[in-house]
């Protein structure tokens, strides 16, 4: 995974992903992690999307937090956080998805069309 390949806005909420798990105290970032920074996003494209495709995106954050609060917290975990293998799984989708419309960068839609594809099962579309 190279990050030079990815969009400012990509970049953030993998970032913020990051944040969201060390925060709640997660052993590894997933998939349902960057989803939620994706909807977290100010004037955010994953949020404009869902809405157009007709998802209640409201219903589907809250969704998100409930899930989030029942993964296993870890607290005095202080080694490296991990990549999920759904993470893994949703950004390698998610550059093949760039490859494959001939964009130069990851953007947000390609990550959020890829966590829908291969993330958690929860959040297959």
């Amino acid at each position: 995974m190279d990050l030079n390949r990815y969009t400012q806005k990509s970049r953030e909420a993998i970032a913020a992903a990051q944040q969201t798990a060390q925060e709640r105290h997660h052993q590894e970032v997933g998939a349902r992690h960057l989803v939620q920074a994706l909807l977290a996003q100010e004037s955010g494209l994953a949020t404009r999307l869902l809405t157009h495709m007709g998802v209640d995106t409201a219903g589907f954050s809250r969704q998100l937090e409930r899930l989030l609060d029942q993964l296993p917290a870890v607290h005095g975990y202080t080694d490296t956080l991990r990549m999920s293998p759904a993470l893994a799984r949703v950004l390698a989708q998610a550059e093949r998805e760039a490859q494959a419309l001939k964009d130069d960068y990851v953007s947000v839609e390609h990550l959020l069309l890829a966590a829908l594809e291969e993330g958690e099962p929860d959040l297959k579309a």
